[in-house]
Order: structure tokens, then C-alpha cells, then sequence
């Protein structure tokens, strides 16, 4: 029998998260929940990664959800899910079960996530017109997820899917170099 990848089990997982928080009417708490997890997931010195441990009992695992739950503050959906990983040993899926559950709730919501690279926070009115701009290229809500880098000098670069724009001073410099020197 073949082994199941782990994306297609998180995407089992996602898909399952979201019909459950659906019939609970927690969809939205369940997003705000998995963003804050992910975040959670992705520091190495969480300590998140003990529960993927096998020497952990089911019960031990339980209780360490339970307070992680509580402390985090979040919904019946989450927990269940947690456990349900638990009960599977499949922990090792959580980052990208997450991430799909994201990507998937913003697909049902019409909600497009463009990732702003820029030197400084872009002041409220930027924010807005760069907002308002997205959503009529996307026809879509858009969400702002900023990543601050210095190295780009000026501008901004965007990123949504397989969408990439780059219009920042580093890049056109670089262009710039590569044009006199006769490679371009």
C-alpha cells in the first residue's frame, strides 16, 4: 500500500478542520487560532515539537493540549484538531495542515494574502491605496502580511501565489548594473 504524502494529509486534516469549524460556526476563530499556531509552529524554540515525541502517552498529549488550549485561548475546533493529530501521531503535519487550512479558508472567502516587503511600515493612507489597488487587479479582499528588509533600499516587493513584483530600489539597481555591463 502506498505511504499517503504529507501534503495530501494535511489537506485531509484542512479540509476536515474546516467542515468541522463550519458546522460549529467557528471558521473564523479557527483562522485567527491557526495564524496564531503557525506563528507558534514555526518558532523552533516553542516547544511544540514534543508532542510529535512517541514516548509521550495519548494521555500525556491530551493534557499538554489542554494547556497549550487554554493558555492560547483557543476554540473547541482547534482543540479537537490538535488531539486528533495527537491520537494519529501525525504532528509532523501540523505546520503544513495549518498552512492549508489557511489557504483554503481565504480560497472560501475570497481573501487574497500579498506579502508587502518594504524598508519602513507603510503609513495607513499607502496601506489603503495599496489595498485598494490589489483588490481591484485580484478581485479579491486583501490581506497585508509585511516583511521589513532593509536590503531592498526603497520601493517595495509584493508576492501572492505565483504573482511576484518586484519594484524596489535594489532590484533596479541591480538591473542597472546588469544592463552596463552588457549582460542584459
Amino acid at each position: 500500500m502506498k505511504k499517503i504524502s504529507n501534503i495530501k494529509t494535511a489537506m485531509m486534516y484542512a479540509g476536515a478542520m474546516y467542515e468541522g469549524a463550519l458546522k460549529t460556526s467557528q471558521t473564523e476563530e479557527l483562522y485567527r487560532n491557526t495564524q496564531q499556531l503557525k506563528e507558534l509552529a514555526e518558532d523552533e524554540n516553542s516547544g511544540l515539537d514534543i508532542l510529535d515525541n512517541p514516548m509521550l502517552k495519548p494521555e500525556q498529549k491530551n493534557e499538554l493540549l489542554d494547556i497549550i488550549a487554554k493558555k492560547c485561548g483557543f476554540c473547541s475546533a482547534m482543540l479537537n484538531t490538535l488531539k486528533l493529530l495527537a491520537e494519529n501521531n501525525d504532528f509532523k503535519v501540523l505546520l503544513p495542515t495549518l498552512e492549508q487550512f489557511i489557504l483554503l479558508y481565504q480560497q472560501k472567502n475570497n481573501i487574497a494574502e500579498v506579502e508587502v516587503t518594504t524598508v519602513i511600515p507603510l503609513s495607513k493612507q499607502q496601506e489603503s491605496l495599496l489595498k485598494t489597488k490589489l483588490s481591484a487587479i485580484f478581485k479579491r479582499d486583501i490581506l497585508l502580511r509585511y516583511v521589513i528588509n532593509p536590503q531592498i533600499i526603497g520601493g517595495l516587493v509584493l508576492k501572492y501565489g505565483t504573482h511576484f513584483i518586484d519594484n524596489s530600489i535594489k532590484h533596479k539597481l541591480d538591473a542597472l548594473e546588469q544592463l552596463m555591463k552588457g549582460t542584459k
